[in-house]
């Protein structure tokens, strides 16, 4: 086994301070989503599977205090301090904060290596990062992460003695010449560093460029002026390495990354009846034999139990569904819960706070707000439930409203509650002002307005009775 000091521990610094003007966000860039999570977290989800415990320094900046509750609202298995760069100067600078602080200081004395990137590499895999904390070899100061590029546009390109020679240089696409800008093979501002190297050569940085900027590519050229040994790793699956610049490229690892979400889940056992035509957020857990429909959108903490089915252009947001549900075409539902062998939709909608008990059946253009369904229940269509309690074995009729707001508060509330027990039928076209109770039993009939309490058993008509004239239609037509 290798000893502690052939083996040095790897630290890690992300840089995570840019205001990223391109990307017009009111967010700092780093916390800006993918796929339902800030780009930062999957690296650091990343660096978490990998190196736990890890130490790790996050450079802030531009809206440092936003990034650092973010970070810590998650609890990462990692070490992590915050370094602040209060001038954005260029990556450079950005890491000389980090060395120059307590931290730095700290892998200097324990002859730590040093792994470097940037916060926006929401598609960073696994692989990348043990690719990268492995040990050196002997005589190594840093590890140099490189692609080719069919078009390097944008990218720092790095320039050999000769074709297969050792690396002289990074150059900036803003600095570099014609014949620089030719260069397939590019720069992924992913390195590794030897700590005592980093903190001395991010001290002799200068800023004599087009950016007027500190450039931390500029420590390659540095250490190869000095003889001192690079090591180039050419990284052959480029979607990992992908940054974020602006929306476009948002959107391009958006899809990569949701394309991996869904392979990930299809070899678990779902059902995707198309690959291409669903998104799902990284959060979301789904079960095997699940069947997912076209058009599909899963968001936030959504659970899907085995069995359900998902029909298509479904939207679902922080919602637990349960075994051998149905959830019809259309429908939207949000921070609520489908229970075991539920049938919803098409086209109904669940705002948040709702639970549907199992065996129950919520149908078409059905809207349910702060409503809890109990078993067996049926609310078949066209109907709108508010702040209500509902008992098991009830069918609701088509057309029922409960009218949960006459601009009254009472006991605080200003929404009124309607509660029904067990076993009630209400006819069609029937609506209940609440606060209002329909007991045990007892029914309701259709086209009734229900004001007051309806006791166990009994039969409610609330509505004027028919008068029929005869003849009366050929004086209204003539």
């Amino acid at each position: 086994m290798s000893s502690s000091k052939s083996n040095p521990k790897t630290s890690i610094i992300i840089l995570a301070a840019g205001l990223g003007k391109r990307m017009h966000s009111s967010l700092p860039k780093v916390l800006v989503p993918v796929c339902g999570r800030p780009m930062l977290f999957n690296s650091l989800t990343q660096l978490e599977s990998v190196v736990p415990n890890a130490r790790v320094a996050i450079v802030v900046g531009h809206q440092k205090e936003k990034v650092i509750e973010q970070v810590n609202a998650q609890k990462f298995k990692l070490q992590i301090d915050y370094v602040e760069q209060a001038e954005q100067k260029g990556t450079g600078h950005a890491v000389k904060c980090a060395m120059s602080s307590e931290w730095g200081k700290r892998a200097v004395a324990n002859k730590e290596n040093v792994f470097v990137l940037s916060g926006d590499l929401p598609l960073l895999s696994a692989e990348l990062v043990k690719e990268m904390c492995e040990p050196f070899k002997r005589g190594v100061v840093l590890k140099l992460l490189t692609a080719v590029l069919k078009d390097p546009f944008g990218y720092g390109r790095i320039v050999r003695k000769s074709k297969k020679g050792g690396v002289i240089r990074i150059v900036e696409e803003k600095d570099a010449s014609a014949r620089e800008k030719l260069i397939q093979e590019v720069g992924l501002s992913i390195y590794t560093f030897q700590a005592q190297f980093l903190a001395s050569g991010v001290e002799s940085l200068k800023s004599n460029n087009s950016q007027k900027e500190y450039y931390l590519t500029d420590l390659i050229q540095i250490a190869s002026s000095k003889k001192r040994l690079i090591d180039t790793r050419i990284w052959e699956n480029v979607d990992d390495v992908r940054g974020v610049n602006n929306p476009y490229e948002l959107s391009q690892s958006g899809d990569i990354l949701n394309s991996r979400i869904i392979r990930e889940h299809a070899l678990n056992g779902v059902r995707f009846v198309s690959l291409s035509n669903c998104r799902v957020e990284q959060k979301v857990k789904i079960a095997s034999d699940v069947s997912i429909y076209p058009g599909v959108i899963l968001e936030g903490n959504t659970v899907i139990a085995s069995g359900a089915t998902i029909g298509t252009n479904v939207v679902l947001k922080n919602v637990k569904v349960g075994a051998y549900a149905d959830v019809k075409a259309g429908t939207y539902a949000e921070d609520s819960v489908i229970g075991e062998n539920v049938k919803v939709g098409p086209y109904a909608h669940l705002r948040p706070e709702s639970v549907i008990g199992k065996n129950s059946k919520i149908g078409n253009f059905v809207e349910l707000k702060k409503t809890t369904i109990g078993e067996d229940t049926s609310v078949a269509h066209l109907s709108y439930l508010g702040d209500a309690e509902v008992g098991s074995h009830v069918n609701i009729g088509c057309g029922f409203v409960t009218c949960n707001f006459d601009g009254r508060v009472i006991d605080g509330q200003r929404k009124h509650k309607t509660k029904i027990e067990d076993h009630v039928f209400v006819g069609s076209d029937c609506q209940t002002v609440a606060p209002v109770t329909l007991k045990k039993g007892s029914y309701v009939a259709s086209g009734s307005t229900v004001t007051e309490d309806v006791p166990s058993d009994a039969l409610a008509i609330a509505r004027s009775r028919q008068v029929t004239k005869i003849g009366y239609a050929k004086k209204l037509k003539g």
